[in-house]
């Protein structure tokens, strides 16, 4: 009896190492510049919960105009 999740691995494997000619050098490779760019987008990801802020209007405002209100540019003397 073969396991229907077992079989399901077996051929993604094959697929992925199909895709890349069945080259490790060539997977590896893939897999560091992926990781990289991975590690690249997730330092431009929000960490914070994302909130709506409101002004008394009611309409909403990005975090990103409250912080330039928040914080005043620095003057040098």
């Amino acid at each position: 009896m073969k396991d229907p999740i077992v079989q399901e691995v077996r051929d993604a494997r094959a697929a992925v190492a199909a895709d890349f000619g069945y080259d490790l050098h060539q997977f590896f490779a893939w897999a560091k510049t992926h990781a990289a760019a991975e590690r690249k987008a997730r330092h431009w990801l929000p960490t914070g919960p994302t909130k709506t802020l409101e002004t008394t209007g009611g309409a909403p405002k990005s975090s990103v105009t409250r912080k330039r209100r928040v914080r005043p540019a620095r003057v040098s003397v």
